[in-house]
């Protein structure tokens, strides 16, 4: 699906990945099994049961147009510059938030790895996969203490039964996060499941849209999935998650098709821009000759929630039990052949 969960605003700049669903087979919960003094002094951590050689030294990733292969930790530390930029934060916080996207961004590599194989390479640099940006090393303030966590996180993974597992993540889940099967269909992922993410502290965005109708009813055309025809007379939320998501939605014209809230964003985003609908926990409202959509969050919602992560780690919580809030009955591993970086 298409990647749009950038952020912006704020002491963080988080942006979050979008990818597509995935069925992960369920099993029994494991306890959170180590923490971060483990993963700082580098303790050998029991190594995932992932094939040798499972995760090759170097991926192959496409950024600005080519295919560039470049050593994991220095791949992880591209993309923790590119996900994160903690304006106005102490330096603690700092390094916890670059702790917990350095492990985010290394557990998505390796579950993701050979994703655009069929395209001769590994993981792109766009929020497809998840943001990839090499200049920052050389220019971004925060440089040095992304080397730092990613140094002192080398090689280490979220597991779920000891394989790593789909580490998404998204800039603001708006109050609640959501599960992956309700957001994108097929079956239940253990780990990803819908919770409140109500942190005292923290406040999530706010936003509001309006759309033409006929500049919406033009943009509903231009896909199959939406297609109303000449007329749109409405659009209404038949169907929400836990968290207030919209799950279905009924379009009602000369044709009346009903479609997932993630496919309606994708759909008007890709017309309107990406900074058009945030998230699917909206509601929608017709007034005159236009739709009001109101909503809050920003992204997909499944996953860890970054601004939430970040109001955790403000307040001092530990690398494990920031990631263990937000993924259920996961486990903290180094992987078998993992590299420290020579930087």
């Amino acid at each position: 699906m298409t990647g749009d969960d950038h952020g912006g605003g704020g002491p963080l700049l988080p942006t979050g990945n979008d990818p597509d669903r995935r069925d992960v087979a369920k099993g029994p919960v494991l306890s959170f099994a180590v923490g971060l003094s483990a993963v700082a002094s580098c303790v050998p951590l029991r190594p995932p049961a992932v094939p040798p050689g499972a995760l090759p030294e170097r991926i192959l990733v496409r950024t600005n147009g080519r295919i560039a292969a470049v050593p994991l930790e220095d791949y992880v530390l591209g993309s923790v510059l590119a996900e994160i930029t903690p304006l106005n934060e102490s330096a603690a916080t700092v390094d916890r938030i670059y702790e917990v996207q350095a492990v985010l961004a290394r557990t998505y590599a390796a579950f993701n790895v050979s994703r655009h194989a069929s395209e001769g390479f590994d993981l792109c640099d766009a929020t497809h996969c998840q943001l990839y940006e090499p200049a920052r090393i050389g220019t971004s303030r925060f440089a040095m203490a992304a080397r730092a966590a990613v140094r002192r996180t080398a090689g280490v993974v979220l597991t779920y039964e000891h394989q790593p597992v789909d580490a998404l993540y998204h800039a603001d889940c708006g109050g609640y996060t959501a599960s992956s099967d309700s957001v994108w269909g097929g079956s239940a992922v253990p780990y990803l499941l819908a919770q409140p993410d109500d942190m005292p502290t923290l406040t999530h965005r706010v936003w509001e849209v309006t759309v033409p109708i006929d500049r919406l009813r033009l943009t509903l055309d231009a896909d199959p999935r939406s297609q109303v025809g000449g007329h749109l007379d409405d659009l209404e939320v038949l169907e929400r998650d836990v968290g207030g998501r919209a799950i279905r939605i009924g379009i009602f014209g000369d044709r009346s098709p009903i479609i997932r809230g993630e496919e309606l964003r994708a759909i008007v985003n890709q017309s309107l821009g990406a900074g058009a609908i945030l998230s699917t926990r909206f509601s929608i409202m017709r007034t005159g000759d236009a739709f009001v959509f109101r909503g809050s969050g920003f992204g997909h919602g499944v996953g860890l929630c970054q601004v939430g992560a970040l109001a955790r780690a403000r307040r001092g919580e530990s690398l494990d039990a920031i990631l263990g809030a937000y993924f259920r009955g996961v486990g903290l591993a180094r992987l078998p052949n993992a590299v420290w970086p020579a930087w």
